[in-house]
C-alpha cells in the first residue's frame, strides 16, 4: 500500500473501479453475445428466406446463375430432388423461416447445430476465396490450415450452422447451409478503453481534490514539528469543518502552552531576585562576623546555596527565550572548541561539511560546552565530529576517561544525580549539567545518548538536532 493517504484512496478507488467493472463486464458479456447471436440467426433466417422468394420465382434455366450469385462461403444453396433434411429439429426456428418465406410449416425443415459441429467445410471454401491458387502449391500451408481448422474446433469457435430444406413450387426443394457470424468483441475493447479512461480521470481527480483537502493537514504535521523545536506558529484556519476544528484546537495549544512558560518565565524571575536577596543579606552578615572556623563554613555554604539556587534556576527553565534563526552548526561548533582550547581544555573539532539549521545557536552552544566541559574533566580530552544523515544533525563528542556504565547512562540525566557520590563541588558538580544539556537539547526537537567509545574506551556523546523542514507559513 502506498504510505500517503492521497496514494491509498487512489489505490483503493482503482481497485474497486476495476473489480465492479469485471463484475459488471461478467454479467453483461453473457447476455451481449446472446443478443449478438440472436440478431445474427435472424440475419441469416432472412437472407435464406430472401433466397429461397427469389428462386421460387426464377425460371429453373436461370437458377444455376442465381445460385451461384447468393452462394457465399458462409451460405451455400442448392437446388435439389430431394430434401437435405428428411425432419426437423428445431420448432422454433422452423415456425420463424417458414413465417420469412410464407410457407407452411410442413414445407419447411430445419436443423440448428449450436456446438460440437464440423465447421472445416466452411473455412475451406473462405480459405480457398481469400488465398486462390497459391493453397495448392503449398503443402505446408495445407497443414497449417488444417492445424488451425483443429485448433478452431477444440476452442469452440465455431458458429451455429443452419440447415434448411424448403419445399419450392415446382416441387424441387432448395436447400441451404447458413453459418451465421461469430459474434463480435470490438465491443470489449471499446469497454476496456472507458473503463481505462473513466479510471485516470477519477484518479487524477481524486489526487487533486485530496492534496488541496489535505494541505491544512501538512501545514499542520510542520507547525507540529516547529512547535516541537520551540518555534511558535499560528496556522490559518481554512478546509473542510472537522480539519478546521483541529488546526482550531492546535492554536489554542500552542497558546496555552506559550502562555504557561511565560508565567513559568516571570515566576522563575521573581524567584531568582527573591533568593538572592536574602543569601547576599546573610553573606553580609556572616562577613561581619570574628575571623574564625565557622566564620569560613558559614560562607562556604552560602556559597554553594547561591550556586545550587542558579542551577536549579537553569535547570527548571530548561530552554532560553532566544528567537528561532538560522545558523551554521558546523561553524558554531568550530568556533566553541577555538574557544575551549584558548582556555587550556584539550578538545579537538574535525572538521566537516557546512551544516545550516533552524533552532536556537546560543542554547545549541550552551550545552555542547556543557558536554565538552564534562568530557575534558572526566576523560582528560574530547574530540567533536559532525556528521549529517536525511533528516538530522549528528554531533559526536568522545573522551578517554572511565566511561559511564550502562545501567547508569540514563540515570545520570536526572536533575543532581552524580557519579562521585561525594558532596565537594569541585569534584561532582551539582549534578545538573546533563539534565540540563537535554532539556535544551529536547527543546529544540533533538536529543541526547550516550554509548562507549571507540573500542570500549572512554565514553561517547551522541547529539542530534533536526535539520532544516519546509517551512510553515503562518496566518
Amino acid at each position: 500500500m502506498p504510505r500517503r493517504t492521497a496514494g491509498q484512496l487512489a489505490f483503493l478507488l482503482v481497485v474497486v473501479l476495476v473489480i465492479a467493472q469485471a463484475i459488471t463486464i461478467w454479467i453483461l458479456a453473457d447476455e451481449r453475445q446472446g443478443a449478438l447471436r440472436s440478431a445474427s440467426l435472424e440475419h441469416v433466417l432472412q437472407r435464406v428466406a430472401d433466397a429461397y422468394t427469389l428462386l421460387d420465382t426464377t425460371p429453373e434455366e436461370r437458377r444455376p446463375q442465381v445460385l451461384r450469385a447468393l452462394s457465399s462461403p458462409t451460405l451455400r444453396l442448392s437446388v435439389d430432388p430431394e430434401p437435405l433434411l428428411d425432419h426437423s429439429r428445431d420448432v422454433f426456428i422452423r415456425r420463424q423461416l417458414a413465417r420469412s418465406a410464407g410457407l407452411e410449416t410442413d414445407h419447411v425443415r430445419t436443423r440448428l447445430e449450436r456446438e460440437g459441429h464440423d465447421c472445416s467445410a466452411f473455412r475451406e471454401e473462405e480459405h480457398e476465396e481469400d488465398h486462390g491458387e497459391s493453397r495448392r502449391h503449398d503443402d505446408d500451408h495445407d497443414e497449417d490450415d488444417e492445424h488451425e481448422k483443429d485448433e478452431h474446433r477444440r476452442e469452440g469457435n465455431c458458429p451455429p450452422v443452419i440447415s434448411a430444406s424448403l419445399a419450392l413450387s415446382s416441387g424441387q426443394w432448395f436447400n441451404a447451409s447458413a453459418q451465421s457470424p461469430a459474434p463480435s468483441w470490438l465491443w470489449l475493447k471499446a469497454t476496456l478503453t472507458s473503463v481505462g479512461i473513466t479510471a485516470l480521470l477519477l484518479v487524477v481527480t481524486l489526487l487533486l481534490a485530496i492534496r488541496h483537502l489535505l494541505r491544512p493537514v501538512n501545514e499542520l504535521s510542520r507547525a507540529a514539528h516547529a512547535f516541537g523545536r520551540g518555534e511558535k506558529v499560528a496556522l490559518e484556519e481554512r478546509g473542510p469543518e472537522d480539519i478546521r476544528e483541529v488546526t482550531r484546537a492546535f492554536n489554542q495549544m500552542q497558546h496555552q502552552v506559550s502562555r504557561a512558560q511565560e508565567d513559568r518565565e516571570r515566576l522563575l524571575a521573581a524567584l531568582a531576585h527573591d533568593l538572592r536577596t536574602p543569601i547576599t543579606s546573610m553573606r553580609l552578615r556572616v562577613e561581619m562576623l570574628p575571623e574564625g572556623e565557622d566564620r569560613t563554613r558559614l560562607l562556604e555554604t552560602l556559597q554553594d546555596m547561591q550556586h545550587l539556587a542558579e542551577a536549579t534556576l537553569d535547570f527548571i527553565r530548561g530552554s532560553t527565550t532566544e528567537q528561532h534563526r538560522r545558523y551554521d552548526l558546523s561553524t558554531l561548533l568550530d568556533s566553541l572548541c577555538d574557544d575551549l582550547k584558548e582556555t587550556g581544555l584539550a578538545v579537538s573539532f574535525t572538521d566537516s561539511p557546512r551544516c545550516v539549521l533552524q533552532g536556537q545557536p546560543e542554547a545549541v552552544k550552551r550545552a555542547i560546552r556543557n558536554l565538552i566541559e564534562n568530557a575534558v574533566n572526566y576523560g582528560d580530552e574530547a574530540s567533536v565530529s559532525l556528521a549529517t544523515t536525511g533528516s538530522d544533525a549528528v554531533i559526536s563528542i568522545v573522551d578517554r576517561g572511565p566511561g559511564i556504565p550502562p545501567n547508569e547512562r540514563e540515570q545520570v540525566f536526572q536533575p543532581f544525580y552524580r557519579l562521585e557520590h561525594s558532596r565537594n563541588r569541585d569534584t561532582g558538580g551539582a549534578g545538573l549539567g546533563l539534565a540540563i544539556a537535554r532539556t535544551l537539547i529536547r527543546g529544540m526537537g533533538g536529543d541526547i545518548r550516550l554509548d562507549s567509545g571507540p573500542e570500549g574506551i572512554g565514553l561517547e556523546v551522541v547529539v542530534t538536532l533536526p535539520r532544516e523542514r519546509e517551512p510553515v507559513q503562518p496566518k
